[in-house]
């Protein structure tokens, strides 16, 4: 046998082990997302609906798509379906690709809810058919080429998570049992509960771990004091009835150093912006508002604060805390970037991500344009009189004009999303006899409140416990948002809960304007 080298056979060798190592690499893309990368763009969805049949009086069918964007959070976007039941719909994103909510309905019925992945480089065509029983198939292509199965599940599997509550007797555990307990017990058990009886790609199965971990940490281990001391309420003890559970010390945090918080995996998931936020107000940390702070001057501040508890101190988390930072200020204060602020963005991320600085400063002029919209702002004092007469009274100071009232609080997701739709509706009746007065209570914080109204404007109540929960009782309803319509005279004429649309609404304030 010759000692010569074999060429044929180390071709072979060499052909094979780039076939294994293409193939190889083929199935890791397939079981991973691809990385989504900071950048302002659209994405395009559209599409058909076949055989959808209408309940007996509907006409406009909506498509909606909800979008949770790392920075800014949830924003939704909608179309209607036209008369060939078509749609098409450009969608903001804040990063390349992303996870969102997609949903089919009239104003009285939703026929399909569904989650769709998005890319800004790849149209999505989305085919939906039903049968003659209602249910629905899905064809798509293009954008993150998901699964039937996955734009199906994601959902259900959501609602598995959420459903499924866990409890404990926290009030036993000190704060580090708590973590251990919460992690290794119930986050698995929920987890397991959502994923095992669905069929989901692995893609996908990683992005609800990591989607589920986020929420969990902001909604569950973030709070160890409130659920050491609901769960200490609920096992009825009386004796030692002033128990305080502890606010967690700085190191209890370290728990998160075990999920590489720099993955940009993450800024798939639907909690992230929350739990960014979340992050930023733990009391253990004290992380100080960035005001007029130059961004590496406020990581320095950070970063002696947290890189012991996350684990790293560097990287794309940090760049997303300074942008959630500034979010604050712009969507939960409702307060502009300064000069000096918006120096500070284009100076530190110009050679980082670039897409942050397009999103704040878009954001920015979104902000100051609605706030100069909204310049009929007016902050009322109750009236100083018996709560039974409360509403005649607030809605007598209008006499003369159709006065529309608007039961809302800071935490009522429809309530808001409601403000956006109504905006049209707001110029459409400029200079006619129209007041939209706004009534809120002290569920909602004070400082929320002053500066959500900031973007609502209009004439704006703030009412006590006993005043709210009398006018709901005394006018029939138990949940908002809703809509008290009065004539010039004050009658109430209209009683709706539930935001009726932007055109059912101002059919209704027609009959009654002239």
């Amino acid at each position: 046998m010759s000692d010569e080298p074999n060429f044929f056979y180390l071709r072979f060798i060499i052909i094979t082990g780039i076939y294994n190592l293409l193939f190889s690499n083929v199935a890791v893309g397939n079981n991973k997302l691809p990385d989504p990368v900071i950048k302002v763009r659209t994405a395009q969805i559209y599409g058909n609906i076949s055989n959808l049949k209408l309940s007996e009086g509907e006409e406009d069918v909506t498509i909606g798509v909800s979008v949770y964007n790392p920075i800014t959070g949830q924003n939704n976007y909608k179309t209607n379906l036209d008369k060939n039941n078509r749609f098409s719909l450009n969608v903001p994103l804040e990063c390349s690709t992303a996870i969102v909510g997609f949903n089919v309905q009239t104003k009285t019925k939703g026929y399909v809810s569904c989650v769709v992945g998005l890319d800004q480089d790849k149209e999505l065509q989305m085919n939906i058919v039903f049968d003659d029983k209602g249910d629905m198939k899905i064809d798509a292509k293009g954008g993150l080429n998901l699964t039937s199965d996955d734009m199906k599940n994601i959902g259900q599997a959501i609602i598995l998570f959420d459903t499924h509550y866990t409890w404990g007797d926290y009030y036993k555990m000190t704060p580090e049992e708590f973590a251990e307990h919460e992690l290794n017990i119930s986050l698995k058990e929920r987890t397991n509960i959502a994923l095992d009886s669905l069929a989901l790609s692995e893609k996908i199965r990683e992005y609800l771990v990591k989607s589920f971990n986020l929420g969990y940490f902001k909604g569950r281990l973030f709070y160890y004091k409130d659920a050491a001391e609901n769960s200490f309420k609920g096992a009825g003890i009386k004796i030692p009835a002033d128990y305080k559970a502890a606010e967690p010390e700085k190191s209890y945090y370290s728990f998160l150093s075990k999920f590489n918080l720099n993955d940009p995996q993450y800024l798939y998931s639907y909690s992230y912006s929350g739990f960014i936020k979340a992050f930023l107000s733990i009391k253990a940390f004290n992380i100080p508002q960035i005001n007029d702070m130059p961004v590496d001057e406020w990581l320095k501040v950070v970063k002696n604060k947290v890189k012991d508890v996350v684990g790293f101190d560097s990287g794309l988390f940090y760049d997303m805390l300074a942008a959630n930072a500034y979010a604050i200020q712009l969507n939960y204060r409702n307060k502009p970037l300064t000069n000096k602020q918006l120096e500070n963005i284009k100076y530190y991320y110009k050679d980082r991500n670039c897409g942050i600085e397009d999103i704040l400063i878009k954001n920015n002029k979104e902000i100051i344009k609605t706030l100069e919209s909204n310049k009929d702002l007016k902050i009322n004092k109750t009236p100083a009189i018996a709560k039974e007469k409360l509403m005649d009274a607030i809605i007598a100071k209008y006499k003369g004009k159709v006065v529309l009232a608007d039961f809302w609080a800071t935490w009522c997701g429809p309530c808001k999303s409601a403000f956006t739709d109504i905006i049209p509706l707001k110029k459409e009746l400029k200079g006619e006899d129209v007041v939209f007065v706004y009534v809120s209570n002290v569920t909602s914080p004070k400082e929320s409140w002053e500066a959500q109204i900031k973007v609502i404007g209009g004439e704006q109540y703030y009412l006590t416990a006993d005043e709210w929960e009398y006018i709901l009782n005394n006018l029939g309803f138990d949940s908002i948002p809703t809509y008290l319509l009065y004539d010039r005279s004050g009658v109430l004429k209209n009683k709706v809960t539930g935001f009726p649309g932007k055109d059912k609404m101002h059919e209704m304030i027609n009959k009654i304007l002239p």
